[in-house]
């Protein structure tokens, strides 16, 4: 997805606005830092002793995964680890914004992964790194199929990351007791995405779904992952409680499924230019949102008709398109996703109290209740 600045273009409170403004501040400081990080592990590539050929292939994969990495984005779920790491009395700054760029790396190791199993070609405005194969083995006149090579080079690409982003984590400046805690933690987290990556896609291929099914997905996914592991690593290292877990707990789960809800709707109605994904693409994947869940619960019967065959249509235009919003909008089913959302967030705000309860420190607590107020204000 595109920066903060491009998504948060109007808040209506004094909360939110707060912040938007410390989000965009932390996006410039995590991504000097990232930079930097890059910078060195290609500078130690070039150091390894190995054939030429091994250090070119290293040192082109480290270079594609560090420009995915530094395209234009939210930095949402490192935010979380820094901020809750400083509400919870963390005193190293410099330390907590080195461990938060591990959940970046994993991000990256994600994307890359979810857009070769989604079969999309354009991520943050720029090709997936499964297409950037593809054109790579065509350039370089490789045998055999270059679709193949690009599915192949993503695996291996995602999965670097994937470890370079648990090695971040494994090499912070904290005591080992607080890193172990915070890398099981963190091993974990990834692996119940996973899961429910797999329960999405099955709902995806059954092409049913009820509304329970769709909301456990949102929490067992995104909830998961976005909003719960990257607090509750934070706070570990800053010597968390198991109770203080459970109020993060308390904000981060209904948190995560407002944030979810939100983006799908921006999945199906939000500028391409902003979101930096494909128009249509959530529709051409024939993606399993609660917005096409309700839209058919709610159709009659020439709606629903015509919302099925459009539904997961792979050469969908601009005017089918239109037709299967029209349907989602008339219906009710858009109004239904965003007053749920509402909900959601703010009933994630409700655990702002208990944080407040325990002393944290206000910086963290304003941040996470702005994030949540930005939430409920947010315009498509």
């Amino acid at each position: 997805m595109s920066t903060i600045r491009q998504i948060v273009t109007i808040t209506k409170s004094q909360k939110a606005t707060d912040a938007k403004n410390n989000l965009e501040n932390f996006v410039d400081k995590i991504n000097k830092h990232l930079q930097e990080y890059f910078d060195k592990e290609l500078n130690n590539t070039s150091q390894q002793k190995a054939s030429k050929q091994q250090i070119n292939i290293r040192k082109h994969i480290l270079k594609h995964i560090k420009e995915h990495n530094l395209r234009p984005a939210k930095r949402l779920r490192s935010s979380f680890i820094y901020y809750a790491y400083k509400m919870l009395h963390g005193k190293n700054d410099n330390a907590i914004i080195n461990a938060a760029m591990s959940i970046e790396l994993i991000q990256t190791a994600l994307l890359i992964h979810d857009d070769f199993m989604d079969q999309d070609e354009i991520r943050r405005g720029r090709a997936t790194t499964h297409k950037f194969y593809e054109e790579y083995h065509k350039g370089n006149n490789y045998k055999g199929d270059p679709a193949h090579y690009g599915n192949s080079m993503a695996i291996n690409a995602g999965d670097i990351a994937l470890c370079l982003g648990y090695e971040i984590l494994g090499k912070s400046q904290f005591s080992s007791e607080k890193k172990l805690k915070a890398l099981n933690k963190l091993f974990r987290g990834i692996a119940n995405t996973a899961f429910g990556q797999a329960y999405d896609i099955t709902l995806e291929n059954k092409a049913q779904a009820s509304e329970k099914e769709i909301l456990d997905m949102y929490k067992a996914k995104t909830a998961v992952y976005t909003y719960e592991n990257p607090l509750h690593i934070g706070a570990i290292l800053a010597g968390a409680k198991e109770q203080d877990l459970k109020i993060l707990s308390d904000y981060a789960i209904p948190g995560g499924i407002a944030f979810q809800l939100q983006d799908d709707i921006l999945g199906l109605f939000g500028n391409p230019e902003k979101t930096g994904k494909p128009a249509h693409s959530d529709l051409r994947q024939g993606k399993m949102t609660l917005l096409i869940t309700k839209a058919l619960e709610l159709s009659n019967t020439h709606q629903k008709q015509k919302l099925l065959l459009l539904w997961g249509k792979r050469n969908l235009n601009d005017a089918e398109a239109q037709e299967a919003r029209n349907i989602v909008i008339d219906t009710g089913s858009l109004e239904y996703c965003k007053r749920l959302s509402i909900k959601w967030a703010k009933k994630a705000q409700e655990a702002i109290p208990s944080m407040r309860n325990k002393r944290w420190e206000e910086e963290g607590i304003n941040y996470l209740d702005g994030i949540a107020q930005y939430m409920i204000e947010r315009e498509m």
